[in-house]
Order: C-alpha cells, then sequence, then structure tokens
C-alpha cells in the first residue's frame, strides 16, 4: 500500500498555462519559471508539458538545470537567470544556452569561447532596478553597453529585471522599478538597440497588467495554481497542480491528560481518538504546523495535534464517525467539500505557498496524471 502520495496534474498546468496566455494576450511571449524542480512540482515533467503548447522560453536558476533539460530532450530556448561563472562558458555555448550577463569578465569569456566554437551566444542583461541582488545598476548601463557591444560572439538578445513587491497590488516602489526598468532601456535604444526581448512582469505584474506590454512575462506560482498574494479581488481562474494524500496508520481512543508526540505542547483535555499519519518534515511537512496545521478526513477537517515530527503526524479525528486505519488523508488538496490550499499552510507557518510547494514536493516521489 502507498501511504504517501504527491499527485501532479498535468491537465491544471496546461489550464494555467491557457489561462496566462488570455489574460496577456495573443501578441506577448511566455518564459514559464521551470527552476528548483519547477517549485517542487518536477522540472522535466512541468516542462515536457510547456514544451508541447508552445512556449517561448523557460526559466531556470542555474546551469545544472539547463543542462538536465537539455538532457531530456528540450530543445527551445532556456534563460539562465542567476548567470554563469567561467567555467560553465563552455558548456553554456555547447548547449545552446542563454545566460543572464551582469558582469563584464564573464561576457568577455563567452565572446571568446563562442567565436571558438563558431558560434553566435545570444544573453540577456540583467538590471537591478531595485532588488539589491544580481544586475547592473541602471546608471552603469550605458558604460556596460559600450564595452558589451564590442564582443563579437555574443548578441544581447534580452534585457530584464525582478519586481521586488509587485505581489502587493499598486504598491508604489513597483511603478519606481518601471521607472528604473524604462531607463534602461533608453540607454539600449540610446545605443542602437530596439528589438530585444524585455521582461519583468512575473506573476504579480501580470495579474496588474503592469510590463506585459514590453512582449514578454515570466510566470512562476500562477503556473502552479497559485496567487502571489491574497491581495489579488481580479485574478486568473487557475487550478492547483499538487496534491498531497497520506493514509491513517494508527488510530487510539486516549483519556483526558494525555501527552502526544514531543516536547508535551498538547494534552488533551477530554477523551479523544487520535489518529496518527507517516507524514512529518522529512516529508515537507514543517514543524511549523505543530498545533497548527489541518489535514482533511472523510471530508472534514481534524486538526494537528502536538508537535509535527521527522515521519508522523498525529490528528484529532474526535467527533468524526467511522474513521478507519487506513483510510485516505489529504494534507494538501480537495477531499468532498473541503479543501487545504498552500496558501492555508503558509499561513500557519508564517511564510508563503511558493515554499510549501517546494517543501513538499521535493520531499516525496511525485506521481503524474493526464499527461
Amino acid at each position: 500500500m502507498i501511504l504517501n502520495q504527491v499527485i501532479i496534474d498535468l491537465s491544471a498546468l496546461r489550464n494555467n498555462f491557457m489561462e496566462i496566455k488570455k489574460w496577456v494576450g495573443a501578441g506577448t511571449r511566455i518564459m514559464p519559471v521551470v527552476k528548483s524542480d519547477a517549485y517542487g512540482h518536477g522540472m522535466i515533467p512541468v516542462a515536457e508539458t510547456l514544451s508541447g503548447l508552445g512556449v517561448d522560453y523557460l526559466g531556470v536558476f542555474e546551469l545544472e538545470e539547463a543542462l538536465s533539460l537539455r538532457a531530456a530532450g528540450i530543445k527551445i530556448p532556456i534563460l539562465i537567470l542567476m548567470g554563469i561563472m567561467d567555467e560553465e562558458v563552455e558548456e553554456v555555448v555547447q548547449h545552446n544556452l542563454t545566460p543572464a550577463i551582469f558582469r563584464f569578465e564573464i561576457a568577455r569569456s563567452l565572446s571568446d569561447m563562442s567565436l571558438k566554437k563558431g558560434k553566435i551566444t545570444p544573453v540577456h542583461l540583467k538590471v537591478d532596478t531595485g532588488m539589491g541582488r544580481l544586475g547592473i545598476r541602471p546608471e552603469e548601463i550605458g558604460r556596460f553597453l559600450k564595452r558589451l557591444l564590442s564582443l563579437k560572439g555574443i548578441i544581447l538578445e534580452g534585457i530584464f529585471s525582478h519586481f521586488s513587491v509587485s505581489e502587493q497590488p499598486d504598491h508604489p516602489y513597483t511603478q519606481e522599478q518601471m521607472r528604473e526598468f524604462m531607463h534602461a532601456i533608453i540607454e539600449c535604444q540610446r545605443f542602437g538597440i530596439f528589438n530585444t526581448a524585455r521582461h519583468i512582469a512575473n506573476s504579480g505584474a501580470i495579474l496588474g497588467h503592469i510590463g506585459i506590454d514590453y512582449g514578454m512575462v515570466r510566470p512562476g506560482i500562477l503556473l502552479y495554481g497559485s496567487l502571489p498574494s491574497s491581495g489579488w479581488k481580479k485574478s486568473i481562474p487557475v487550478r492547483p497542480v499538487m496534491t498531497f494524500k497520506s493514509r491513517i496508520i494508527l488510530i487510539k481512543r486516549v483519556p483526558p491528560n494525555t501527552s502526544i508526540s514531543y516536547g508535551r505542547s498538547y494534552i488533551t483535555d477530554k477523551e479523544q481518538t487520535i489518529a496518527t499519519i507517516p507524514v512529518g518534515y522529512d516529508d515537507g511537512y514543517s514543524r511549523l504546523l505543530s498545533n497548527k496545521g489541518v489535514v482533511l478526513v472523510h471530508g472534514r477537517r481534524a486538526p494537528v495535534v502536538g508537535a509535527v515530527c521527522m515521519n508522523l503526524t498525529m490528528i484529532d479525528i474526535t467527533g468524526i464517525p467511522d474513521v478507519k486505519e487506513g483510510d485516505e488523508v489529504v494534507v494538501l488538496g480537495i477531499q468532498g467539500k473541503e479543501r487545504i490550499t498552500a496558501e492555508e499552510i503558509a499561513a500557519q507557518m508564517g511564510t508563503i505557498s511558493y515554499e510549501v510547494y517546494c517543501l513538499i514536493g521535493k520531499s516525496n516521489q511525485r506521481t503524474y496524471i493526464n499527461r
């Protein structure tokens, strides 16, 4: 008997992509972000599914992810969002990958290697408009471009940046970043660069119709069926792609004043029925959910009681009739008329849905349906 199952519904992924495409318009190119194992959903099956829908680009974080996609037969352009190190230059050229560029030394090495192999390698210039992470500051663009455009083995195919607070509707800092990005685009045009791919819109910006008119967008969390925050009143009708199910392995009736799990953080105040499921923080179900989390049993909510263990969690099923050992428990997803969302789990943990998906999806064997 399979006790724990993470189920990835690829029909929901296809639905979400098509809804995003409808939202941004037929003329806007889409670069799905499949980094971090597609937010725990499985990078290769997700990329294969999206490739079949005619995506224009895929976004990954690092070279290893891009190489895995190439090894799986994915032939469409792949942008390495982190950029690359000097020792990775040859593989980037060999496998026809596109790195983010924000260091001239890397650009020069990339140009030299491309010329050596008789190729021209596309690059996307990363601009730091206010994240303080990677990228060229807007005031440095002119000097950087002057040097970059002197290199013969690369071509500046794109320019991009990343929003800091676009998940919050109408935040003034987003407009400030838009102004900085526009400044960078004008600098490119001053150097005669007009036909580059320009992209800054992540999931929050897509919902707010911010930066869509630049011609390319980079959806992440929307693809996987969650909103970037709860603040959006009007949104794209996306469906959750991931479900996490388990089974009850033991049921016991315990008297009042019974201590449950480590640390004695939960003590029964009456006679209760406690069930144990083989799910713990090793399975991506965070210890922060101790005495906070909720799961579904027979279509009803059952609270987590006591500390979440490494491999086990206890739930209170008092008042839920006819529960038996072996019965299904839904940790994330739908059962009957009830639903546990990644957003709900994230709120209980004090984090975001992105982390919930990554924790659960990358900690468990996944089953893919509706290929």
